[in-house]
């Protein structure tokens, strides 16, 4: 006597739904022409404003590097959260059905992250290209070595990626938390704002305002752009007028290579927390009442 086993379907492996959501994901990209075209030209602009206000003063002295500093700093956290804040939020019905359906969150959420590392990848290179514009249209001098390498553009463009991405990732939590658009955008601003209180420029950073700076991706952004820019020996603009003026040492832009590789870490573990967090958070998904 025969019997006819029921066959359950097997779920399918986490790499080839990773590649599932992934393939979707840059069709999806690619289908907004439009918002692609904003996401790779808002570096672009950001580059020209660079060379244009702060560029004819960056390595000449310790104040105008600074300044162009932060303005490339502002402009890659702007720019990652620009991409990724609304990428998860505006799906959000569709990753109800498929955690329903018995789908990995982590395969969707890694997707979004692998298609915005290198959205990412391209946007740091055309933003990293202002000091090339700073080099050519003002004749000043790069600084001749890197900390870790020969070549300090090479660490430039590592660090913008690195806090442009940590900015990316940041959206995508925060795109995992929200459950509407509208709060995404509200909250995108005032984000950006925080960051750049707390990075340490705009303000001196004493008792609790310093410790809340730690978790601040923009203090670690601008300590890695400060030390391969060797902002210490750099003289302050008052100094090429008054030589006795005395520019004090500042921890924060050490030019050793330690100090960059742990500033390197930091960016890459905030990387990490984001999408960890995330991911864990948007399992709430299925709490949600919306149809």
């Amino acid at each position: 006597m025969n019997e006819k086993m029921e066959k359950t379907p097997r779920r399918i492996g986490a790499f080839k739904e990773l590649r599932i959501f992934t393939t979707e994901y840059i069709q999806i990209l690619l289908g907004r022409k439009k918002d692609l075209f904003i996401s790779l030209m808002f570096p672009v602009l950001a580059a020209i404003i660079v060379i244009w206000i702060a560029g004819e003063n960056m390595f000449v002295h310790y104040d105008g590097t600074k300044s162009g500093s932060f303005v490339i700093v502002s402009a890659a956290i702007w720019g990652g959260l620009f991409n990724s804040i609304q990428t998860i939020v505006k799906d959000r019905k569709n990753v109800k059905r498929y955690y329903i359906a018995g789908s990995r969150l982590r395969c969707y959420t890694g997707s979004r992250a692998m298609v915005q590392f290198l959205l990412c990848v391209v946007q740091s290179a055309i933003l990293s290209l202002s000091y090339v514009g700073v080099a050519v249209v003002y004749g000043n001098d790069l600084p001749e070595k890197g900390l870790i390498t020969n070549y300090p553009m090479l660490e430039f463009y590592v660090s913008i990626l690195l806090l442009m991405y940590a900015a990316d990732t940041m959206g995508i939590m925060i795109s995992c938390i929200v459950k509407k658009e509208e709060a995404a955008n509200v909250l995108a601003p005032y984000i950006l704002i925080v960051q750049l209180i707390f990075s340490g420029i705009l303000f001196n950073m004493e008792g609790a305002a310093d410790y809340i700076s730690y978790i601040m991706i923009s203090k670690w952004g601008m300590e890695a752009l400060g030390s391969i820019a060797n902002l210490n020996d750099l003289q302050l603009k008052i100094q090429m007028t008054v030589p006795n003026v005395p520019h004090d040492f500042e921890n924060r832009f050490e030019a050793t290579s330690g100090h960059l590789l742990m500033v390197w870490a930091v960016m890459f573990g905030f990387i990490v927390a984001f999408l960890f967090i995330g991911n864990m958070l948007l399992h709430r998904v299925s709490k949600d009442t919306r149809e």
